[in-house]
């Protein structure tokens, strides 16, 4: 193999060095085709920089039995519960719709989770689509806050960590008609600034028709066998000057087409280093309250802010917290944080 040849090679670290030039990727292919092992390639490739901080969504237990050792945390489906209904105006202004906001009841330990742990898995069991975009919505505003912070203070840099967000069946967070609602507009905006923010997402899916165009369309594209629908409608346009063209219906189990360089990527069997293990979620049954203790408590008033204390929870809407304290988001050694004005 000549120099030329060597060079034109696709490996999981140039794959990972385009990611971050780009933002975003997402793995495109039909069951079968070893997307899941790859991203547990380039998932373990990305721990081996301290810099590179990952942070796995899963909806079916794969790899909390098959990835190296990692914390996870179980999510629940009575994790996340809706908040309210909440009336907006059709664009036309003539119909009256209700979206969804929701609350992550075990949100302070979440956000304890990330603190603790550079790299972690959340299985997520919600059985509601919209349920699971909201934990994962949660969880990334809760890194962009702390990111956008640091930009504002000039400190990005200073601090230099990438935040890598792993994504399996991503029509779980990404689906165009989830995204679609109003409920959700946080998360687009967020991710049209994740590449300025060193925030990146990884995603699998099995057709990108199932994913919203509006965050599709700034994402690079890995390609394995397609389906037809798909090879029909996007991937012939995409590889129309391609030399893998006529091949990426039959492409054999475990090879990847890079539409932006033309070049070919195989993976190989993924040999687990350890196990995961689970940190408990689960918060300690609240005490019950006699009734003086319960008029009481709707007396109680934070110091800081003047305002009454209703409970723990923490919704989707509440920002996370902007004072100097270590808030569970930040890398070891990383003593100083801005205010926000």
């Amino acid at each position: 193999m000549t120099t030329n040849e060597k060079d034109q090679q696709l490996n999981y670290k140039t794959l990972i060095e385009k990611t971050t030039e780009n933002g975003d990727l997402v793995i495109l292919g039909q069951k079968g085709t070893c997307k899941t092992t790859l991203m547990q390639h380039l998932a373990r490739q990305l721990r081996t920089d301290s810099k590179n901080r990952v942070i796995i969504f899963e909806t079916f237990p794969k790899w909390v039995h098959e990835f190296d050792s990692i914390p996870y945390m179980t999510i629940a489906d009575n994790d996340v519960q809706p908040k309210e209904n909440l009336p907006y105006l059709e664009e036309d202004k003539s119909i009256i719709q209700w979206s969804k906001d929701f609350q992550i009841v075990n949100g302070e330990i979440v956000n304890e989770f990330l603190k603790q742990n550079k790299d972690v898995i959340f299985l997520i069991e919600c059985e509601d689509m919209e349920k699971i975009s909201a934990f994962m919505t949660f969880v990334i505003y809760q890194i962009y806050r702390k990111q956008y912070l640091r930009a504002k203070a000039g400190n990005l840099g200073t601090v230099n960590e990438h935040f890598w967000f792993m994504v399996e069946e991503a029509h779980n967070l990404l689906d165009s008609t989830v995204i679609a609602k109003k409920t959700f507009n946080k998360l687009r905006k967020i991710q049209n600034e994740f590449r300025n923010l060193k925030m990146h997402m990884v995603c699998v899916a099995l057709r990108l028709q199932d994913l919203s165009p509006k965050i599709r369309s700034k994402m690079s594209i890995l390609l394995s066998r397609v389906s037809l629908d798909d090879y029909q409608l996007k991937v012939r346009n995409l590889l129309r000057n391609s030399k893998y063209r006529d091949e990426i219906t039959q492409l054999p189990k475990g090879k990847f087409i890079f539409p932006e360089l033309d070049l070919e990527l195989t993976t190989e069997p993924f040999m687990q280093q350890g196990k995961p293990y689970e940190i408990m979620s689960k918060i300690a049954e609240p005490k019950k309250l006699n009734l003086l203790q319960k008029i009481i408590s709707l007396f109680v008033v934070d110091a800081k802010t003047g305002k009454r204390i209703e409970n723990s929870q923490i919704t989707l809407e509440q920002q996370s917290k902007e004072d100097s304290e270590d808030d569970g988001i930040f890398s070891e050694g990383d003593e100083w944080f801005p205010e926000e004005m």
